[in-house]
């Protein structure tokens, strides 16, 4: 069996509108579907081949985001720096800190931590 990448993140959140507002206005990712009257309520949204499913659940965990990291790879994450910035996401600049990649930070609503990267060229 060979793995050939994270294709799908199903995250559990506290609010989903709150959530989605994140990922699709301030990430810029697409919305797939959006069903609030569903139990639970949830949407999809995607990032190139990446999908993420965001599911209210408000009893499962007190804290989310707990050892969690999420490390997506983008083109040039000074640009991409740029265009959160240009959204009034509030971030640190992009750092290298050498286990082989530039990236910057932030996090979810939930507390879930992601590292938007670019891997250095081997």
């Amino acid at each position: 069996m060979n793995v050939t990448g994270l294709d799908l993140l199903f995250l559990e959140v506290n609010n989903l509108e709150e959530s989605l507002a994140f990922y699709h206005d301030d990430l810029g990712f697409e919305t797939e579907s959006h069903t609030p009257e569903n139990d639970p309520p949830m949407a999809t949204l995607r990032a190139g081949r990446l999908r993420i499913t965001l599911a209210q659940n408000l009893e499962t965990m007190l804290r989310r985001g707990r050892g969690a990291h999420f490390f997506l790879g983008v083109d040039d994450v000074d640009n991409y720096y740029q265009r959160l910035r240009e959204r009034g996401v509030e971030l640190k600049p992009p750092i290298e800190e050498g286990w082989g990649g530039r990236f910057v930070t932030l996090q979810d609503p939930d507390k879930y931590r992601f590292f938007f990267v670019t891997w250095d060229e081997k």
